[in-house]
C-alpha cells in the first residue's frame, strides 16, 4: 500500500493537519502503510498508547514509538509545528531562515527554530543516493560575503567563508542533480576523494574550472596534463580507456568563472 500523499495546497494542508491527532494519524500511515507489524515478534495487532505516543504489541507487549528513528523522536515540540516547518521549508524556493521560521510559528527562541531546520535538512539527505552521471560541471566557490577592506586575491587569506566544491549534472539546457561539499583547501589530496565519491566513474563529459581540472586530470590515471599559462587551456595527450573530454570554463573579465556555451 502506498503512503498517503502530502497536501499540495496551503488550504489542504491547513485542513489535513490542524490537530496533533491528525499529524499522528499521518505519521502512523507513513510508518506502517500495510498496517502495524511488531519489529520484535512480527505480530500485526497493537494497542495505541496515546499519551506516550507509542504502540504496544498485543502478543509480546513490546512498545514502539511512533517517531523512533526519525528527527521527531523524543521531541517536546508539537507535531503541528514540525509539519508547518516542513511545509514552509519545502514549498518556498528561496528557503526559510531560522529567524523567519521563529516568527511564523511563534517560537520562543531562535535556537529552537534553528534546530528544527537543521534536523529537517539532515533528514532530506539521501545516504544511498546515486553518484552523478552524464555531463557534469565542477567548480569551486566561496560561501560567504566579501571581507571589508580586502580586494582580489587578498580575500583568500584567512577568509571568513566556507570553501565549497560544487558538481552539477547538465541535462540539455537545464541543470540536474547537484552535489556540494565543504573542503578545507584546493589540494589534490582533498579534492580527489570528493570527486571519486561524487561521480560515477568518469562521466562522458566534465567541464571544470582551471584549479579543479588539474586535480581531475590527475584522477584520470591514463591522462596527462599539458598546461599553457598564456592560453589557460588543457590538452589531452593520451587517450583514456573511456571518453573523458575536459573543457575549462570560460573566464569573464572580472575573473570569475562562467559556464561555456556550445
Amino acid at each position: 500500500m502506498a503512503r498517503p500523499p502530502f497536501p499540495k495546497t496551503l488550504r489542504q494542508f491547513q485542513t489535513d493537519f490542524a490537530t496533533e491527532e491528525a499529524c499522528r494519524q499521518y505519521l502512523t500511515a507513513c510508518r506502517w502503510p500495510d498496517g502495524f507489524r511488531c519489529p520484535r515478534c512480527g505480530h500485526e495487532k497493537a494497542y495505541e498508547l496515546v499519551k506516550q505516543g507509542r504502540h504496544q504489541c498485543v502478543q509480546c507487549r513490546h512498545q514502539v514509538s511512533l517517531t523512533s528513528g526519525t528527527v521527531l523522536h523524543r521531541t517536546k515540540i508539537p507535531l503541528t509545528h514540525w509539519f508547518w516547518a516542513a511545509y514552509l521549508m519545502t514549498t518556498d524556493k528561496r528557503g526559510v531562515s531560522a529567524l523567519l521560521l521563529q516568527h511564523q510559528l511563534g517560537l520562543s527562541s531562535y535556537e529552537t527554530a534553528w534546530m528544527m531546520l537543521h534536523k529537517l535538512r539532515r533528514a532530506m539527505v539521501n545516504a544511498a543516493r546515486d553518484p552523478l552521471r552524464g555531463e557534469v560541471e565542477v567548480d569551486d566557490t566561496w560561501v560567504g560575503g566579501e571581507q571589508a577592506g580586502l580586494k582580489g586575491s587578498r580575500q583568500l587569506k584567512d577568509r571568513r567563508a566556507a570553501l565549497v566544491l560544487v558538481a552539477v549534472e547538465k541535462r540539455g539546457h537545464a541543470s540536474g542533480r547537484a552535489r556540494m561539499n565543504v573542503i578545507p583547501d584546493f589540494k589534490a589530496s582533498t579534492i580527489i576523494p570528493v570527486l571519486t565519491g561524487t561521480l560515477h566513474r568518469a562521466p562522458p563529459s566534465i567541464r571544470t574550472a582551471s584549479k579543479v581540472s588539474q586535480v581531475w586530470l590527475r584522477l584520470a590515471s591514463n591522462m596527462s596534463l599539458a598546461s599553457s599559462r598564456s592560453a589557460r587551456s588543457y590538452e589531452k595527450v593520451r587517450s583514456p580507456p573511456f571518453h573523458l573530454p575536459i573543457e575549462p570554463l570560460a573566464t569573464s573579465s572580472s575573473g570569475s568563472s562562467a559556464p561555456t556555451t556550445a
